[in-house]
């Protein structure tokens, strides 16, 4: 994929963003916490796609060690956020509609699995709690993100899948990002409360194909919202 060079702009300081991330107060080593806070930065959107890192000024700037950027912006290569432009430098790749599409398909699955493993193993008092899930975001709706969050690792701590929720972190960041731009969708926000309405009514049912389906359901419109959502961001940078 060929990345436009964004020209930066005095107004736009990358080493600012990053550190306004960077936490410092912890016991996780330097390069570990420089590596979560590019990542966060890049993954919230707070640096755009095409971004060029200077590593000279970061590291200055950030008060940080070139070897200890390097280590961050190669993880970060490797995992696609960032790309190599010969004479440029690491560029910022961003998200993108492919990455989107990806994950989706990812999270159909682990969440089809996570569902109808725990709804066999759930308890009526575990149903109870999911249900009280539920009812808090219909009662707060400033929450919502937070609460499809809670929703959905109850299900999965339920499903005793120890693996399946270790894959599932892998992915969290960029979780957290696609349901940030579906939360600015305020008729999405009230489907999404009955899509999770409905999983619950069919996990407590123990209907399993009616399930699948509407996780499928729930997933396909979540994404046809964020693609579009991300269409309108990009329009916007150009």
């Amino acid at each position: 994929m060929e990345l436009t060079l964004i020209k930066q702009t005095p107004d736009f300081d990358i080493a600012e963003t990053v550190a306004l991330n960077l936490d410092f107060t912890g016991r996780t080593p330097l390069k570990v916490a420089v590596y979560t806070a590019l990542r966060t930065t890049i993954l919230n959107g707070e640096i755009p796609a095409g971004t060029r890192i200077n590593e000279s000024v970061l590291s200055d700037k950030v008060r940080i060690s070139r070897t200890t950027l390097r280590f961050a912006l190669q993880k970060l290569h490797k995992e696609r956020l960032l790309e190599h432009s010969p004479g440029k430098g690491m560029i910022v790749r961003g998200i993108t509609r492919k990455d989107a599409y990806e994950i989706f398909a990812i999270r159909k699955s682990l969440d089809c699995l996570a569902a109808v493993t725990a709804m066999y193993k759930m308890t009526d008092e575990e149903f109870d709690e999911l249900e009280q899930i539920l009812i808090r975001m219909s009662r707060q709706p400033d929450r919502l993100a937070e609460l499809f969050t809670e929703f959905n690792e109850f299900i999965y701590e339920k499903s005793q899948i120890i693996r399946l929720k270790d894959t599932m972190i892998n992915i969290q960041n960029y979780l957290s990002y696609f349901r940030d731009l579906s939360a600015h969708s305020q008729q999405r926000r009230k489907d999404a409360i009955e899509d999770h309405r409905k999983i619950f009514c069919c996990m407590k049912q123990r209907s399993e194909n009616q399930l699948k389906l509407q996780i499928e359901q729930h997933l396909d419109a979540a994404l046809l919202c964020i693609v579009k959502e991300m269409d309108e961001l990009n329009s916007v940078a150009l």
